[in-house]
């Protein structure tokens, strides 16, 4: 006799709440530059690649948005099959004293976002299509991945990720709420939002000496991950805290852009620029680091 639980065939949206309106975000002054069309490869490797970009609805097409809908739950379950586990965040921010993770069943995570719970689990930064091969065929790498722009305005010294493809896939999975705090990543990012809103900050590399970056070793801001020197302690969604990061809301704020990511839409932003997320809804994005 097996021991597996059979899926059921009940079929639930991840989607349960209607949208709300976002909360503003006062801690930038620029809106993210939009394309009504995707620039050529030539112009993006010329000039555009320095600079964060949206392409609205770039990814409508894809079978996640259409005939494989993520949104699902019942598709997100029987993609992977029965008995399949998870690594997990527990907590909206991993910048507090009660951020923890854990491994749990994919079956239980999936259907946890659905209904009402204590834990906020959040899956970040991780490479679900190793695990579930035919989600892969779900999405479609965005084109600029394959160009390679000049990264001296960008970052000095980038060099692409160091696996065969020079190509990192991550998806991010989670409630309403969850954040990821403003920080700095060394690659090329096109992120798609697949499934709900999230709202993004970004700022450029030239005011990283107003970011107030994480102490390297702070057991007080977290003790499972005490090198976090690519973080900021500044929450860039609140609504003021000019006292505490004075030269934050002096220098970075009139630089920082910020935009509500829709289903479909790709964000696109080089190495060095400082990013956090916020999710409206429960989301689904992909991340494709070259």
């Amino acid at each position: 006799m097996s021991l597996l639980r059979p899926l059921p065939p009940l079929d639930v949206s991840l989607l349960t709440t209607a949208p709300s309106t976002p909360t503003p975000v006062v801690a930038a002054r620029q809106p993210v530059p939009r394309f009504d069309a995707p620039p050529s490869l030539a112009s993006f490797q010329r000039s555009i690649a320095s600079r964060p970009f949206i392409l609205p609805g770039h990814a409508t097409g894809w079978p996640a948005l259409n005939q494989h809908p993520w949104h699902s739950t019942h598709y997100l379950r029987t993609v992977s099959g029965p008995g399949r586990v998870v690594p997990v965040e527990v907590g909206s921010d991993y910048r507090t004293d009660d951020w923890s993770q854990k491994i749990i069943g994919w079956d239980d995570f999936v259907m946890s976002l659905s209904q009402p719970s204590k834990e906020v689990l959040y899956l970040a930064q991780h490479n679900l299509f190793l695990q579930f091969p035919n989600m892969r065929e779900d999405m479609i790498v965005a084109d600029y991945v394959y160009s390679c722009p000049d990264p001296s305005d960008s970052l000095p010294g980038y060099k692409p990720p160091a696996n065969d493809e020079q190509l990192v896939l991550n998806v991010w999975l989670g409630p309403k709420g969850t954040i990821s705090p403003a920080h700095v990543d060394p690659y090329n990012n096109c992120y798609v939002q697949v499934v709900g809103r999230k709202t993004v900050w970004l700022a450029p590399p030239w005011v990283s000496s107003a970011l107030y970056t994480v102490p390297q070793r702070n057991p007080s801001i977290n003790k499972e991950v005490p090198q976090l020197s690519n973080t900021s302690q500044v929450d860039v969604f609140a609504t003021d805290s000019s006292d505490e990061f004075p030269r934050f809301w002096q220098e970075v704020v009139p630089e920082a852009m910020t935009a509500t990511l829709e289903p479909g839409d790709l964000l696109f932003f080089p190495p060095g620029w400082w990013h956090a997320f916020r999710s409206e809804d429960v989301s689904f994005s992909v991340s494709m680091w070259w």
